[in-house]
C-alpha cells in the first residue's frame, strides 16, 4: 500500500497525490478506468520513481557532465547517470512538499528550495483540481533569490499503455551515444510519423526527443493538454512490453541548460506558471 497520500475527487474522477514525494499523482481514475501507471507499494515507487504517475523533473532529462554555465558562473549537479557521465531527471521528483490547502476536489502544495536540490532559491506551488472534466495541474515557480535563475521543467507522465495514441511531435533531436542532443534537428522517420498521426504502442520500442508542434496529445480516450511554454515532447515506453507509455512535456530541449534559448530565464522575484490537464476526449479532439 502507498501511505501518506491525499485524495481529491469529483463525481467519477479520483486522484491520489503524494505531497511528500514530489506531489506525484500516483493514481488517477475515471470511474473504473485507471489512466496512470500506479505503484502497488511505496517500495515499488522508490525502486522506479520515474515510471509511475506524474513525476516532477527539475531540470528535465539530462544535463551533460552534470554541469552548466549561467550568467558567467559554473554550476554542478550530481552525476546520477554514471554510465554516461550525466545528471538525469533533477532532484525534485521526491521533494517534500507541504500541503497548504486541501478541499474535496483541490489540493495546493508548496516546496521552498534554498539551494539543497537546485543551486538557486525558489518557491514552487503545485495545485491540482478535479472537475467534472478531469484533472488540472498548475505549477508556479517563483524566484526568491536576488539574481536571475534558469528554469527547465518536465513531467515524466506515465500512462497505462493505450490501444492508440498520437502526440503532436515536430522534428526529432539527433543525439549522441550519451543521449545528449547534438544540436541537429532531423525529419521524422516513417515510424515516428505514426506517433504523430496515431498508432498502437504495444510491442513497439518507442523512445525519442522531439520539438512540440502542438500542445495536446491523445492517449486512448483521453486528452493530455499542456501550456504553450512546454516546447518539447519526449516519448518512452521501456521497449514496448511493459504496459506503459511515457508522454513527457518539457519546457526546453534535453540538456537545455547548456543550450542557447534552451531554458526560461526567470528574473529575481518574478514567477512563471505552467499548466496541464488530463480530460476525456471529445469528438473534436484529433
Amino acid at each position: 500500500m502507498i501511505g501518506n497520500f491525499v485524495e481529491i475527487k469529483n463525481k467519477n474522477w479520483i486522484a491520489r497525490i503524494l505531497p511528500s514525494f514530489g506531489t506525484n499523482v500516483i493514481s488517477l481514475k475515471d470511474g473504473n478506468t485507471d489512466i496512470l501507471r500506479t505503484p502497488k507499494s511505496t517500495e515499488e515507487l522508490s525502486l522506479s520513481p520515474y515510471l509511475y504517475g506524474m513525476p516532477l523533473l527539475f531540470p528535465g532529462n539530462r544535463v551533460e557532465n552534470g554541469e552548466f554555465v549561467f550568467e558567467g558562473k559554473k554550476y554542478c549537479l550530481p552525476i546520477n547517470e554514471p554510465e554516461r557521465g550525466n545528471h538525469i531527471h533533477g532532484l525534485l521528483f521526491d521533494a517534500p512538499f507541504t500541503v497548504t490547502k486541501l478541499l474535496n476536489n483541490k489540493v495546493e502544495c508548496v516546496y521552498e528550495n534554498k539551494d539543497e536540490r537546485y543551486p538557486f532559491p525558489f518557491k514552487m506551488t503545485i495545485t491540482y483540481t478535479i472537475t467534472d472534466d478531469g484533472l488540472f495541474q498548475n505549477i508556479v515557480i517563483k524566484n526568491t533569490g536576488e539574481t536571475s535563475m534558469p528554469v527547465h521543467l518536465a513531467l515524466h507522465t506515465t500512462f497505462i499503455a493505450p490501444k492508440r495514441f498520437c502526440v503532436p511531435i515536430g522534428k526529432r533531436w539527433e543525439v549522441d551515444e550519451r543521449y545528449i542532443p547534438t544540436g541537429n534537428l532531423l525529419e521524422l522517420t516513417p515510424g515516428e510519423l505514426l506517433y504523430r498521426d496515431g498508432c498502437n504502442p504495444k510491442e513497439k520500442a518507442i523512445s525519442g526527443f522531439f520539438v512540440a508542434d502542438k500542445n495536446h496529445a491523445i492517449i486512448g480516450d483521453y486528452v493530455y493538454r499542456v501550456s504553450n511554454n512546454y516546447t518539447q515532447w519526449i516519448l518512452f515506453n521501456g521497449g514496448g512490453d511493459k504496459g506503459f507509455l511515457c508522454v513527457e512535456p518539457q519546457t526546453g530541449p534535453v540538456n537545455g541548460l547548456n543550450m542557447k534559448n534552451g531554458y526560461i530565464c526567470l528574473e529575481k522575484h518574478k514567477e512563471v506558471c505552467f499548466s496541464s490537464s488530463i480530460t476525456r476526449r471529445n469528438i473534436e479532439d484529433k
